[in-house]
């Protein structure tokens, strides 16, 4: 009796099914990476102008004499204030110090600079002021420098509105001396200005939208300026 050899056919489906699953991986996968990608991008602050000229003969609340040149490489939060302000400057402040308290323990390259208007403003009264606040890092600056110099510094470079000095009989307290921008400043650490925010934007749906968006904005940016590092 002759033996009959049959072969056994290959089912195609099984030759497929793994290429299919290969094939939908792959592009499950690039989705992902897309949307990820968007996503960063959605993140990504814009570029508004850039710090092109330093800003010397600052005394910081130490007493020390400081440029804004000695923060290159670091991002930057920036803000006017004075220390006898009966408008915003403490609730500004305190806003900061949250985002302060929230990355500067883990990130050394974050810093922080607050820029008095008042030219009255001693070094004692801007240590007094921060110390009352619970502020005693060198990576924040309280900072006072020549009226003209620093107005224009902080106008035409960082692009905060003009101060405006407010007349005696329009003052409600004596201490009322200037309307300034409350808006903070968002500076990478290539020495661009990256964003403007009303942190006490007296709309709170406002408020908290920008409260946020700062928030995102200094993550971003501090994980550029470490990608740039680890280039280096």
């Amino acid at each position: 009796m002759s033996e009959v050899l049959t072969e056994k056919r290959i089912n195609p489906w099984s030759l497929w099914i793994p290429i299919i699953i290969m094939i939908l991986g792959v592009v499950v996968l690039y989705n992902y990476l897309v949307m990820q990608t968007m996503q960063r991008e959605k993140d990504r602050p814009a570029y508004f102008t850039r710090l092109e000229h330093n800003l010397v003969d600052l005394t910081e609340r130490s007493g020390k004499k400081v440029e804004i040149n000695d923060l290159r490489g670091k991002v930057i939060l920036m803000a006017y204030v004075y220390t006898s302000c009966p408008r915003g400057c403490s609730m500004i402040v305190e806003e900061m110090k949250k985002v302060y308290d929230e990355f500067a323990p883990t990130h050394p390259g974050f810093q922080v600079v607050s820029f008095t208007i008042d030219p009255e403003d001693t070094p004692e009264n801007m240590r007094k002021f921060a110390d009352a606040r619970g502020i005693t890092k060198d990576n924040w600056w309280f900072v006072n420098g020549p009226k003209k110099e620093v107005r224009t510094f902080l106008s035409y470079e960082v692009k905060f509105y003009d101060v405006k000095e407010i007349p005696e009989k329009d003052r409600f307290s004596p201490a009322d001396k200037y309307e300034h921008d409350m808006r903070v400043a968002l500076i990478d650490h290539e020495g661009h200005v990256r964003g403007m925010y009303n942190i006490i934007n007296p709309d709170p749906e406002f408020q908290k939208l920008d409260r946020e968006k700062l928030r995102k904005h200094v993550a971003y940016l501090l994980n550029e300026q470490e990608k740039a590092a680890a280039k280096k």
